[in-house]
């Protein structure tokens, strides 16, 4: 039989998500900028201790969770919004603030959610591109605003750059646009530790998002937040579902901060794996994106998707964006301790004669000398 009922035209031009592939658990996760090791043990301990029946048999009840976030982060609980994840929130912007034909500006490459979720409300995107050097600057997006924006989204840092954007930059692109919603991105403050979270009492049209998926190790139980002003926060929670976020995500979450410094523990291991990839690199003279994450952008050359093949034989996953044209050489490879990254380099090691070890992006590498208060870390 054939199908009747038509989709709305924007179905139609959206874009295909790729999801991680199946079957990751057991195999080294440098794919999608998770906990490589998993939540802190005491949040597993506190799941198994209040998971019964008729708990599972309730709705979910928010408040305390809210009043407890909102301390973590330093704001009251009117200037805080749970959500299912970061994509959720993205989702509820536009379903609270965007009609067609409204104007989204946001960088390429990035989150390609942003694009996603307006496409879909009916909106239509102005990119504004990195150059071949993975340089942006805050006066490109300004030239980019219009008078239909609605909304700008910017991840800070980026994925998939790992780069930061100038505090100074993203305050000029608030002052320049008043009445339009900026998004700021905080997915992976946990570490690069920057973070314009304290402007939202200064800034009426500024949203911070954060998630449990990076640094708390929660990326199955799918939790955000959006933090802003509490009129803005007021409604988007008009727009929003009734119970949006399930009991075991928000349990897990307040286990979560409980056990901050296992946090900031991971972050400080990060941090050393970080240099021990870069200083790797740097030896055989691969270029690379320097990073304020948990992750690091590599041109390996054209022979990229056949190193993330082999090395997907030794159960050791890394993203291949070969498919994106203007990330065809690279591979986005997240990291963890030490040690996981050290059975990296090794495998790396054994695939070293598939690398482009020439600096060819006009001296690309130099740039691993800015600091964190320019637009790398």
């Amino acid at each position: 039989m054939r199908i009747t009922v038509k989709p709305r035209a924007a179905i139609g031009r959206l874009p295909t998500y790729r999801p991680p592939e199946e079957g990751r658990v057991g195999k080294l996760r440098l794919d999608f900028n998770e906990n490589t090791l998993g939540c802190a043990p005491g949040v597993v301990r506190e799941v198994r201790r209040i998971l019964t029946a008729e708990w599972l048999a309730c709705y979910p009840e928010y408040e305390c969770g809210r009043q407890a976030l909102a301390s973590y982060y330093g704001v009251s609980p009117s200037e805080l919004l749970l959500t299912n994840g970061v994509d959720d929130a993205i989702k509820l912007i536009c379903d609270t603030f965007v009609s067609p034909g409204d104007v989204l500006v946001t960088l390429a490459p990035t989150f390609p959610i942003y694009q996603f979720f307006h496409q879909l409300a009916g909106g239509r995107t102005r990119i504004v591109r990195y150059d071949q050097h993975l340089r942006l600057t805050g006066e490109k997006v300004l030239k980019a605003l219009e008078r239909r924006t609605r909304w700008v989204a910017l991840a800070n840092p980026n994925n998939p750059t790992g780069t930061l954007m100038a505090k100074s930059d993203i305050e000029a692109i608030l002052r320049a646009a008043p009445r339009t919603l900026v998004l700021v991105d905080e997915a992976y403050f946990d570490f690069s530790g920057e973070t314009v979270l304290p402007w939202i009492r200064k800034f009426p049209n500024l949203v911070v998002s954060r998630t449990f998926s990076k640094g708390f190790g929660l990326a199955g139980l799918r939790l955000g937040v959006l933090l802003a002003q509490a009129g803005l926060i007021a409604d988007l929670r008009r727009a929003h579902a009734a119970f949006p976020v399930n009991s075991v995500a928000v349990a897990c979450a307040l286990a979560a901060i409980r056990h901050e410094d296992y946090v900031r523990r991971y972050a400080r291991a990060v941090r050393t794996s970080r240099a021990m990839l870069c200083q790797y690199l740097d030896a055989l003279g691969v270029t690379y994106a320097p990073s304020a994450t948990n992750f690091v952008l590599v041109r390996f050359g054209e022979r990229s998707p056949e190193i993330a093949r082999r090395l997907r034989l030794e159960n050791i996953l890394v993203r291949d964006w070969s498919y994106d044209p203007s990330l065809r050489s690279y591979l986005r490879i997240t990291l963890g301790t030490a040690s996981q990254t050290r059975r990296l380099i090794a495998a790396l090691a054994r695939q070293q004669h598939l690398m482009d070890t020439r600096d060819g992006d006009g001296g690309w590498r130099r740039f691993t000398r800015y600091s964190s208060t320019g637009y790398f870390a």
